[in-house]
């Protein structure tokens, strides 16, 4: 996935598949929700994926042959996650993903009750604000083919170095 390291950093490719993808965040089984990377970049800290809807989806309903568009968020923070992991490996850090928490989700505004299954979505992410290592982002969610977004929120997340030490209360 990885080729050689050019000026100090390394080189992710743009298209990432699922496959692929497992590495990059925490999310496993039904609970990850991305099928692939189509784009990102680590000096705008942004990143372009995609989710096929399946009946396999873990939020899968069948009233709404589909899933609810507020899971949309979720596709959001995993495709987050994905960024901070790859925005990791450019700087040689180890190709784990990092852990993280989100701390707020705002403003999220959508024009659909749900997904339909065999709908493909594409998530825009960009970072707008970061002071240490908490981070918000801007977040677009559109239907494959359509212009306008079908949903937009702002996630507020903070990166941990260890995830067992901060629910503990020893740091952060």
């Amino acid at each position: 996935m990885i080729s050689d390291a050019i000026e100090g950093v390394r080189i992710v490719p743009q298209h990432i598949p699922a496959e692929d993808l497992l590495s990059l965040v925490p999310h496993k089984g039904k609970m990850f929700l991305l099928s692939r990377v189509t784009a990102h970049d680590i000096v705008k800290n942004s990143i372009v994926s995609e989710y096929d809807v399946s009946k396999n989806c873990i939020l899968y309903d069948e009233d709404l042959d589909g899933i609810p568009v507020w899971a949309g968020f979720e596709m959001m923070a995993q495709s987050i996650s994905a960024l901070s992991t790859i925005e990791r490996i450019a700087q040689g850090k180890p190709r784990s993903a990092a852990p993280g928490v989100i701390l707020s989700v705002s403003n999220f505004r959508t024009k659909l009750e749900a997904i339909r299954t065999g709908q493909t979505v594409v998530l825009s992410v960009s970072e707008n604000y970061r002071v240490d290592n908490v981070c918000r982002y801007d977040c677009e969610l559109y239907e494959r083919g359509c212009a306008e977004p079908v949903a937009t929120t702002a996630i507020t997340v903070m990166g941990i170095q260890d995830m067992h030490s901060f629910f503990s209360g020893q740091g952060s």
